[in-house]
């Protein structure tokens, strides 16, 4: 990880610098990533699957194994674990892959949606959207929902059960108003069987999907920068993500 730093003083150990120092005014870095943790996170596996695949770390080599003494995990995970951003080729074969896509789908401005008053199987609508961002949404922002419901996220029935979903009239919304991404902290899968997947419809309209986030209740301003930056693959339809919001 590149780390921009200030060695303060000789002899000691150089601290990573803020980054007001960098842009020149104050600034607060909000973590809306959700924790990997093998013991806690579980996925649903559907009908289809090869295989399943949680989230799992395996020591290769330990300290005293030889060698440099060096301790070396390996992991084991869908590329759709925890927070993560999904390709078009997520759902439609031929489609653009992670590495398709420019960097800067990645990185600026996003707005957070409020829709805690969508509970369980509840249709986020257009309206809700409107209300919400309508005033100060641009083209090519990014949307943040928020319910607060992944503060509990345990990846059971009752989790998933938890979610509302987001409605035709929502997805064409954002398409209208030339969305870019849009990231949720609920179960994104929640729609009803009858309507079609959401994942799917918000791919097939160019607007990048980015499920299992969490913190948003931690973002102050109705307008922030997003960074959430894939890993630099080849020929995959999705990659995890360390999503942060930076509040100017």
């Amino acid at each position: 990880m590149n780390e921009i730093v200030s060695a303060r003083r000789t002899g000691t150990t150089p601290q990573p610098a803020d980054l007001s120092a960098l842009l020149g005014h104050a600034a607060r870095i909000v973590d809306i990533s959700l924790e990997l943790d093998a013991s806690k996170f579980r996925m649903r596996t559907y009908a289809g699957f090869r295989k399943d695949m949680q989230f799992e770390t395996e020591v290769i080599k330990d300290y005293d194994d030889g060698g440099l003494g060096q301790l070396v995990r390996g992991v084991h995970m869908r590329l759709h674990a925890g927070t993560h951003i999904d390709a078009p080729s997520h759902m439609t074969k031929g489609a653009s892959d992670v590495h398709d896509l420019p960097i800067t789908t990645f990185v600026g401005p996003a707005m957070v949606a409020d829709v805690r008053h969508r509970g369980a199987k509840a249709e986020i609508a257009a309206r809700d959207l409107e209300k919400s961002i309508g005033a100060q949404i641009a083209p090519g922002d990014r949307v943040l929902l928020r319910t607060d419901i992944n503060e509990n996220y345990d990846g059971s029935p009752e989790w998933m059960a938890r979610a509302p979903y987001v409605g035709d009239e929502a997805i064409a919304w954002c398409a209208e108003h030339g969305v870019s991404m849009v990231g949720f902290d609920f179960y994104h899968a929640a729609e009803p069987p009858h309507l079609g997947c959401t994942t799917r419809k918000f791919l097939e309209r160019g607007i990048i999907t980015m499920p299992y986030l969490t913190n948003l209740r931690s973002i102050s301003k109705p307008r922030v920068a997003l960074i959430a930056l894939p890993l630099k693959m080849k020929n995959v339809e999705a990659s995890p993500v360390r999503a942060i919001v930076i509040e100017t």
